[in-house]
C-alpha cells in the first residue's frame, strides 16, 4: 500500500504540475490577448479623440471666417456705401466678401421684412425674394418643415439686440435640411436690414433629403 500510495501521490503531483502549467499558459495567453485588445481600444479611443479635435478645429476655423466676412462687410458699407457693397456681394466673380477656399464662406444681406438684398452664393435664387418665397418656389415639400418667416424673425431680433450667433435649420439646393450657425449684425445707420455669414453645424450629406414628388 505504501508503494501504491507513493505512486498515486507522485501521479497526483504530476497532474498538479501539468494543470499548473496549462493554467499559467492559459493565463499568459489571456494576458496577451487582453493586452492586444487593450491596445486596440486605446488606439480607437485616441482616433476618436483626434477626430473630435479635428472637427472642433474645423468648426472654429469656419466661425472665424464668418466673423471676418461679416465685420469686413459692415466696414465696407461705412466706407464704400451700401449699394456698392450689395453689388459686389451679388457679383459671383468678386471675391471681396467671399472665402475662395470654402464654397460656403459667403455673405448674405436681408431687409428686416425678409427680402433678400444680396446673396454671395445664389443671388439668382434669393435676391428680391423672401426666404419663405424661396422655400415655396424651390421645395414646396418643406413648407411645414422649414419656416422662413421664423428664421427671419430670429435674425432681426438678434441683429437689433446688438448682433450675435443664431442656430437654425436651413436647406441645400436639393432640399436637404441641416443645422447651421450664422453670425448676424446690423450695419451702422441701417436699422432696417442685417448682414450674416455662417457655417454648417451638421453635414448635409449625413441628412436624408426631402422627398421627391416625382418619385411618389
Amino acid at each position: 500500500w505504501s508503494k501504491k500510495t507513493i505512486f498515486l501521490n507522485n501521479r497526483s503531483a504530476g497532474f498538479n504540475r501539468i494543470s499548473q502549467f496549462h493554467t499559467q499558459s492559459l493565463m499568459l495567453t489571456m494576458m496577451k490577448l487582453s493586452g492586444s485588445v487593450l491596445v486596440m481600444m486605446v488606439v480607437v479611443m485616441l482616433q476618436q479623440a483626434l477626430d473630435v479635435v479635428d472637427a472642433t478645429s474645423h468648426q472654429m476655423q469656419k466661425r472665424a471666417i464668418a466673423e471676418l466676412l461679416v465685420d469686413s462687410t459692415l466696414k465696407a458699407i461705412e466706407t464704400d456705401g451700401l449699394d456698392v457693397v450689395l453689388g459686389q456681394i451679388n457679383n459671383l466673380n468678386n471675391t471681396r466678401f467671399r472665402d475662395t477656399e470654402d464654397v460656403n464662406g459667403y455673405v448674405v444681406a436681408f431687409a428686416n421684412n425678409g427680402t433678400c438684398l444680396a446673396h454671395g452664393q445664389r443671388p439668382g435664387d434669393f435676391v428680391g425674394r423672401t426666404t419663405e418665397d424661396v422655400i415655396l418656389a424651390k421645395i414646396p415639400e418643406l413648407k411645414d418643415k422649414l419656416d422662413g418667416w421664423k428664421i427671419n424673425t430670429l435674425m432681426v431680433e438678434k441683429a437689433q439686440a446688438g448682433g450675435g450667433w443664431v442656430t437654425y435649420n436651413w436647406i441645400t439646393p436639393t432640399g436637404v435640411v441641416y443645422e447651421k450657425n450664422s453670425l448676424v449684425k446690423q450695419p451702422k445707420d441701417y436699422k432696417d436690414m442685417y448682414v450674416l455669414s455662417g457655417y454648417d453645424v451638421t453635414t448635409p450629406e449625413d441628412v436624408a433629403p426631402a422627398p421627391d414628388p416625382k418619385e411618389e
